[in-house]
């Protein structure tokens, strides 16, 4: 899934401005201290990718809630010999270009074989005794968070086969306090980090596991070797839309989208759309995830490209279904083929849809309006939430964190009954804004693009939810010549669980670790 667009206000339009127009030193000095970000107290997760080939999420109970607290303490104490550590956003070059604020002849001599994240759901803080001994325990502006995933799954298309009562492992039940995300490079790694973290948990009673799942990145072979790639069950390559964030660690090639503001994505004072939770050293610098297991239907999404192949080439209806070939090429770019000459690969994301104009694509002729990385990416676009064509839509732009489970889909063999799918972490600084807005207007509503009339039962051909066997997908074609209608196809994904999760700062672990 890639990334999402831009609202106002005047901070906003303020940020927004290219470097030229932002002279005056007022202007400079607000915009550089709402970009400051405290590297060494943000959970790692929030602003660095770790590209590490595994993973382990652990969804955990709350036993005794003093021991509880201790044990999150120690989680972020420095001592590695006690425990592993919260990995935070602070320097790390393994496995990552050195960003725009790091010192790459500075880089470190040690490879970190794990990272560490925690994320504490809105029963969790409770069964913690947050409420209890923080008065002034204040999430105002958090309205999704604070009801929790369950109570707001319908607003985003979560019913029937999705709902909450068919999640698994204590999803949604009320006693979801806890996730804990441990990435590993190796098999090794994770039985040894995953034997301490388990030990940990047990001890005092802190926490009970009640749940656990593990993701893979997915296996090809290449020169007759076994090889990790960044591709999903689908077969598209994933991870090349990346989300640039406005003083982050991390610089990704150059694109059309402007930078996002980092408080998008980190709780910072002066954000235009919310107050940080408070007290404060409990909700500066923390941030929100969702996280969510979704079962892919590969079988039915293959099946839906070989029945209409007497339409459309099945690799071509891929293509215009996601808005990219399989490979990672953008239709935008290379609209006939999966092998354009000229397009490198450090420009794979360097496109728009309608530039200032009104110039472009603005009907989706070489990628559908109602494509997947167009609906959760509008990029320039207007739509709702921003309707000036060439203009910014971050406003409700996500960061992505998953992988892969399950074995590699093997097409001769479709029926082996093995289940597959997507782990990982939608976040943002508000679920509401950015994670609830894409899903529920932009993913599932056939009005999202605004002047660009869809079908009134079109919704996102991948990550949309159709009523069963109604769904609707336009092909524009060129020339006047009439649009190819796909008709009839199912939801290709099922929600096995979600958690909205708030993500501490370091300061924030250790506040509730010094509770007593």
């Amino acid at each position: 899934m890639e990334n999402t667009t831009g609202g106002g206000g005047f901070l906003h339009r303020l940020f927004n401005r290219g470097a030229h127009e932002s002279s005056a030193s007022d202007v400079q000095a607000v915009s550089a201290a709402k970009s400051k970000l405290d590297l060494n107290d943000i959970q790692g997760l929030i602003l660095r990718g770790y590209k590490m080939p595994m993973v382990r999420h652990y969804l955990l109970t709350v036993g005794d809630q003093a021991a509880a607290r201790k044990v999150l303490g120690r989680l972020v104490s420095g001592n590695e010999s006690d425990a592993p550590q919260i990995t935070t956003a602070e320097e790390w070059q393994v496995g990552f270009e050195a960003g725009p604020g790091d010192n790459p002849t500075e880089r470190p001599h040690y490879k970190p074989d794990y990272c560490l994240n925690v994320g504490i759901t809105w029963p969790g803080l409770i069964a913690l005794g947050m409420k209890d001994r923080v008065p002034t325990l204040s999430f105002k502006s958090f309205e999704a968070f604070t009801a929790g995933a369950a109570a707001r799954a319908a607003l985003i298309g979560d019913v029937g086969p999705s709902a909450p009562e068919t999640w698994v492992g204590g999803f949604g039940k009320g006693s979801d306090h806890v996730l804990v995300t441990l990435h590993a490079l190796t098999p090794e790694g994770m039985t040894s980090y995953s034997d301490r973290l388990s030990a940990l948990f047990a001890e005092g009673d802190a926490f009970r596991e009640i749940w656990r799942a593990d993701g893979m990145a997915l296996k090809e072979t290449v020169d007759g070797k076994p090889t990790f790639t960044s591709k999903l069950h689908f077969g598209y390559t994933d991870g090349i839309s990346r989300t640039t964030i406005r003083g982050g660690p991390e610089k990704y090639a150059p694109d059309h989208q402007q930078p996002c503001e980092s408080w998008l994505f980190v709780l910072q004072e002066g954000a235009d759309s919310y107050f940080v939770p408070e007290p404060r050293e409990l909700g500066l610098n923390g941030s929100f995830a969702v996280f969510k297991m979704i079962v892919t239907d590969v079988v039915g999404f293959e099946e839906n490209l070989q029945k209409n192949k007497g339409k459309i080439d099945p690799e071509l209806l891929a293509a215009k279904m996601c808005g990219r070939w399989r490979n990672g090429v953008p239709l935008e770019l290379s609209p006939e083929t999966d092998s354009p000459t000229g397009v490198a690969p450090d420009q794979l994301n360097n496109f728009g849809y309608v530039n200032a104009d009104g110039s472009g694509d603005p009907k989706g002729v070489r990628c559908p309006v109602g494509a997947h990385i167009r609906r959760v990416n509008p990029r320039d676009q207007p739509v709702q939430g921003q309707g000036e064509p060439g203009g910014s839509n971050n406003a409700h732009r996500m960061i992505r964190r998953g992988m892969p489970y399950g074995p590699v889909y093997d097409p001769t063999k479709p029926y082996d009954g093995m289940e597959r799918g997507l782990l990982g972490y939608f976040i943002n600084a508000s679920i509401e804004n950015q994670y609830e807005f894409v899903l529920s207007h932009w993913v599932n509503d056939s009005e999202f693009a605004g002047a660009v009339r869809l079908n009134p039962k079109s919704k996102d051909p991948i990550a949309g939810t159709p009523d069963p066997g109604d769904g609707v997908f336009v092909i524009p074609q060129a020339n006047g010549a009439p649009p190819i209608e796909i008709k009839g196809f199912s939801s290709f994904l099922r929600t096995k669980a979600t958690a909205y999760c708030f993500l501490p700062s370091i300061t924030a672990l250790k506040f509730i670790s010094n509770l007593g």
